[in-house]
């Protein structure tokens, strides 16, 4: 019994022991399902949420099928509209397309006559091609034959020459003589090739008494006026000579100690010629002549000598300038003429390279580096009396046919183109014997003339042949020092 007692404890003890095992593990597992449950809970409500926003997106898109499902709808329509034109087109195509091919067949009619018609018309415009360049060619012929005639005196005087007066027989003259040369049926008749014309440039084209000839002019001014340059003592006294002497007088003068020839080379030594071009441009624009109101040295030509230029170059002349002046001064006053450099001829200061210092040209060779520039002084004025004829054969290798001077040194060159052998030349003298308008002196004048009447030249005359000098505006002054020289002189007495 005891046993069994025992037993029965035994076994109450071991259910005691599960009995406490199984409520351990109830309690873990409810704490465990509490939180899942938790879990779960938070799960369904996210899942309400989504769930509802699925259906708002549903709801939306129902909304939006409807719409599409609309305009469906109207595309459907426009869908039959369009098919609806495009039958409408292309019937009225077809249409059109039948119009058309008629058009088509009867303008193909029109071109095949039309055809048959340019062929028949073709000969006729051959004929008629034919007769325009007949046509032609008696206008151009018709054209020479009015240019000899304008020459010979049919030209409109006041157009040509309205710095003329129109009853000038040495005008006439003159234009009598260029007729002669461009009309092939005359014995005075020239070929273009042989119609050379030269002229003198001061006294000639130019004032050369404002107060004397312009090279002067344009070396007094670089000495005593230019503030870029520094001249020295004897420079500057020697130039003050010159001035007071030009202003007093009109006349040129030349100081013992710097020529101007002297003063050329040296007041532009080390300029290129370009520069030295440039230099004399600038003065002839900028500076007033000395002795005229009205205008600079650059506008002081003799407006009645450019237009005989510009009737020689309308009638074909070959105009050169030939001058006892620097050539370099004669390009920078003359280029604005239409003068190209290499048809001006005048007196050359010496050009050497700029390293060569004191080497002789034929023993130094110049440098990439280095430049042409004014060298030394002029030895003697090259381009004067005979010098002239001398200098026309050796740069234009030609005799002129016409020649235009105003002194004793353009004599020769007159006589030149007098004593031309292969065609009769014409020399023509302008004689500065105004002495109203212009620095004139009748006694010169005087002897000017005795020596036109003994080569048999043509006189041109500044006071009777020409209507202006300069044109309008400008006016004589009188020179700045005449008027206290005669009262020096009066003293003098």
């Amino acid at each position: 019994m005891k046993n069994g007692k025992n037993a029965v404890i035994a076994v109450l003890a071991v259910l005691v022991v599960v009995l406490g095992i199984l409520l351990y593990l109830t309690n873990t597992d409810k704490g465990k399902l509490a939180d899942t449950n938790t879990g779960l809970v938070a799960q369904v409500e996210s899942l309400s949420g989504e769930k509802k926003d699925l259906e708002s997106q549903v709801e939306s898109l129902n909304g939006e099928k409807e719409d599409l499902e609309g305009q469906v709808e109207s595309l459907n329509g426009e869908k039959e509209d369009l098919e609806g034109q495009v039958t409408s087109l292309k019937e009225e195509a077809a249409q059109t397309a039948e119009a058309t091919k008629a058009e088509l067949e009867a303008t193909k009619a029109e071109l095949d006559k039309a055809a048959e018609e340019t062929t028949a018309a073709q000969a006729q415009l051959d004929e008629a091609v034919k007769a325009r360049e007949e046509a032609e060619a008696a206008l151009q012929a018709a054209q020479e034959t009015s240019e000899v005639a304008q020459a010979v005196g049919d030209i409109d005087y006041a157009t040509v020459f309205p710095s003329w007066n129109p009853d000038s027989e040495a005008l006439k003259e003159l234009v009598d003589f260029v007729a002669a040369s461009v009309d092939e049926s005359n014995a005075g008749y020239i070929a273009p090739a042989d119609r050379v014309a030269t002229f003198d440039m001061d006294g000639t084209i130019i004032s050369e008494k404002a107060p004397i000839y312009i090279d002067s002019c344009l070396t007094m001014y670089r000495v005593l006026d230019d503030p870029t340059y520094s001249a020295t003592e004897g420079e500057r006294a020697a130039m003050q000579e010159m001035r007071d002497h030009a202003y007093a007088t009109g006349e040129n003068y030349t100081p013992e100690t710097y020529t101007k020839n002297d003063l050329i080379a040296s007041a532009f030594a080390g300029m290129t010629p370009a520069q030295f071009r440039a230099y004399v441009s600038e003065f002839a624009d900028t500076v007033d002549a000395v002795g005229f109101t009205g205008m600079t040295y650059g506008e002081s030509f003799y407006k009645p000598m450019l237009e005989v230029i510009d009737f020689l170059r309308a009638n074909d002349y070959d105009v050169w300038m030939v001058s006892a002046c620097e050539r370099e001064v004669v390009r920078g006053i003359v280029e604005r003429l239409g003068f190209s450099y290499d048809h001006v001829v005048g007196t050359d200061v010496v050009y050497a390279a700029s390293g060569s210092e004191d080497a002789l040209a034929d023993e130094y060779n110049m440098g990439q580096d280095e430049q042409i520039v004014l060298g030394g002084p002029l030895e003697e004025v090259e381009v004067g009396k005979s010098g002239k004829p001398a200098a026309i054969a050796r740069e234009i290798g030609k005799y002129p046919v016409l020649a235009f001077g105003n002194s004793s040194g353009d004599f020769s060159m007159l006589n030149y183109a007098e004593g031309n052998p292969d065609h009769k030349g014409m020399g023509v003298l302008v004689v500065c014997d105004d002495t109203v308008r212009e620095y004139g002196s009748e006694e010169k004048a005087a002897d000017f003339y005795d020596e036109v009447e003994q080569q048999d030249w043509t006189a041109i005359s500044m006071a009777n042949d020409w209507r202006t000098i300069y044109g309008d505006g400008v006016e004589k002054t009188g020179l700045p020092g005449a008027e206290t020289a005669s009262e020096e002189g009066s003293k003098a007495e």
